[in-house]
């Protein structure tokens, strides 16, 4: 009769294997450190505002370029002219 292999004993020893696959630093545990200690400060951008700011200020610019050139180009081919109503009655 054959062994039966359950899905879970699969499954636990891939993971077994995955996590002890994983190399480690010197005194480190890859789960987790020391209880009570501090681990180290995560990586910061300092520079992620400025980036922000110029993204969003060179977008609204060429975007507004680009409305701005095709709005004179559909009035000076006459495709789209803006009437001249006055509704100050």
């Amino acid at each position: 009769m054959a062994t039966k292999v359950s899905v879970q004993n699969v499954f636990r020893a891939f993971l077994n294997y995955a996590i002890n696959s994983i190399p480690t630093q010197t005194g480190i545990s890859v789960t987790s450190a020391a209880p009570g200690s501090v681990g180290q400060r995560p990586f910061t951008n300092k520079a992620g505002v400025l980036k922000l700011l110029f993204v969003s200020a060179s977008s609204l610019y060429l975007g507004g370029l680009i409305a701005h050139k095709g709005a004179s180009y559909l009035e000076e081919n006459e495709i789209f002219v803006p009437t001249d109503e006055d509704d100050d009655d």
